[in-house]
């Protein structure tokens, strides 16, 4: 059987995405932050309302862009300390999101976030680039990846 690869990368990156949800959810529960993971990217969207579902459909599509790209970069970069790698995907991810969201959406249709948005959503993007190197591993490098 042949496997679509890039196909199997995308879904794996939108599905690490729901267990930085569940953090940020839970984070917000204690008190911390502001907005989760989907709320906050669904403001890209809706820019002053935010939504679980928007954001779960941006989410997918940017968590599978990103797989996506992983996938084709380990062929440059190797698949040794996958996991390592992909935490320090997500943390690129993150700054690259934060940035669009400052420059379209904070300050100008919603109020400027506390600082403890910031940490809430570095420590779900570190969880979806530590999801999405384990279930790399499991998923793709096992199927001989390069």
């Amino acid at each position: 059987m042949k496997y679509d690869k890039p196909l199997i990368a995308a879904i794996i990156g939108a599905v690490s995405t729901v267990p930085s949800e569940a953090l940020t959810r839970l984070l917000l529960l204690f008190g911390i932050g502001k907005y989760s993971i989907y709320q906050l990217d669904s403001l890209l969207i809706t820019f002053n309302r935010p939504t679980t579902i928007i954001g779960l459909i941006v989410n997918f599509i940017v968590g599978g862009f990103v797989g996506i790209v992983f996938y084709y970069s380990l062929e440059k970069i190797g698949t040794d300390y996958l996991t390592i790698k992909s935490a320090s995907v997500g943390a690129l991810s993150w700054v690259f999101f934060e940035l669009m969201f400052t420059l379209t959406v904070e300050g100008e249709y919603i109020d400027i976030r506390p600082i403890s948005d910031y940490y809430v959503h570095i420590f779900g993007s570190l969880v979806y680039g530590i999801t999405l190197g384990l279930l790399f591993k499991k998923y793709l490098v096992q199927m001989h990846l390069t």
